[in-house]
């Protein structure tokens, strides 16, 4: 339901409408894919409200994709965005060894520009006019984090010293 809803999915790049058979075909090849790691994110009473991961993670290069989708709208804007992400690159760059983590992100998402400079993300670059939406062209920043530009969250939303 989230990826479908218009709200939602203005950001993202999925082709609609998301059937389910779509969902479980894409679900079968990504727990059988090991350049990726995929994660659900919860509320403290577990309710699902999101996803967030690592896609076409390169060992060799120490190097992935992130990507974000809080769901639940009435979730949005409250700082688990800035947390889940915080908490997400801690764990590739600790445990998986990363050093670069790299997203695009779209130039008319101002919550997550805001996110991603919190965090330490540097603009790389801005791929002009890049994507059809909503019946305009749009710009999409590639943005990139290095280890040691990160600057992590806590559980309370407050900057690491």
């Amino acid at each position: 339901k989230w990826f479908n809803d218009p709200e939602v999915n203005v950001t993202l790049d999925c082709r609609l409408p998301l059937t389910l058979a779509k969902t479980e075909e894409w679900f079968q090849n990504a727990v059988t894919d090991n350049s990726r790691h995929d994660f659900i994110i919860e509320t403290l009473d577990g309710e699902p409200i999101g996803t967030i991961g690592l896609i076409g993670i390169n060992h060799l290069h120490q190097i992935a994709e992130c990507y974000c989708v809080i769901g639940e709208k009435k979730y949005w804007g409250n700082g688990i965005g800035t947390i889940v992400h915080s908490l997400l690159l801690k764990w590739a760059f600790d445990e998986l060894g990363l050093y670069k983590i790299w997203a695009t992100i779209h130039t008319d998402n101002p919550a997550i520009i805001k996110i991603v400079e919190k965090l330490g993300f540097k603009i790389e670059g801005t791929l002009r006019k890049e994507k059809y939406i909503a019946g305009k062209r749009i710009d999409v920043l590639r943005i990139g984090l290095l280890r040691d530009e990160f600057k992590p969250y806590n559980v309370k939303g407050k900057q690491n010293a």
